[in-house]
């Protein structure tokens, strides 16, 4: 089965679906993630803004000293890039995935699975990262409220097109990357 002929197929089942679990087809929500459907790649770009902010977060030494790479990387060694999927699943779910890669070879990788609320807007985050979020009434603007590597994580992304802008801030760090769609 194609990828046309899948997303057809979910999309028939999502409007056989009973109409109280899932937002309407035109809902925020939808209009959003069903734009963002597809490839998405950008090179990594994060910022130390306060490394005693860092140290006192929470975040495990591990994973500091892995941000810290990931915010001081050099470009002689190649970039960093963020590769992600968006899909729907049959369950009428957003899959999610990102991976950090280093000259193609993924460094990091999470799954998260996205379920939207029937109220159109907000949604609930479940996988490599936690949280919550909540989608502009134009379905152009995502907030999320995260846990990643167990601090707080709030992130702004805005679609445009085949761009979506993403601000990233957490505990003594800051990311801000343009992801473009794959052909």
């Amino acid at each position: 089965m194609d990828a046309a002929h899948k997303r057809a197929h979910a999309a028939l089942r999502l409007r056989t679906m009973p109409p109280a679990l899932f937002p309407p087809d035109h809902a925020p929500s939808h209009a959003y993630y069903r734009a963002c459907e597809g490839s998405w790649t950008s090179p990594v770009s994060l910022l130390v803004t306060d490394g005693r902010a860092l140290r006192r977060s929470g975040m495990s030494f591990a994973n500091r000293v892995m941000l810290r790479m990931m915010a001081s990387w050099p470009r002689w060694l190649g970039r960093l890039s963020m590769n992600t999927t968006v899909a729907y699943d049959a369950a009428g779910k957003v899959v999610h995935t990102t991976s950090v890669c280093w000259l193609n070879i993924p460094l990091q990788r999470s799954t998260e699975t996205i379920s939207l609320d029937p109220d159109g807007q907000r949604f609930e985050v479940r996988g490599g990262m936690e949280g919550t979020g909540e989608i502009d009434e134009t379905g152009t603007v995502a907030e999320y409220r995260l846990r990643w590597f167990g601090v707080e994580l709030r992130q702004r992304t805005t679609r445009a097109g085949d761009r979506v802008t993403v601000a990233q801030e957490g505990p003594g760090f800051r990311g801000a990357q343009t992801l473009m769609r794959h052909a």
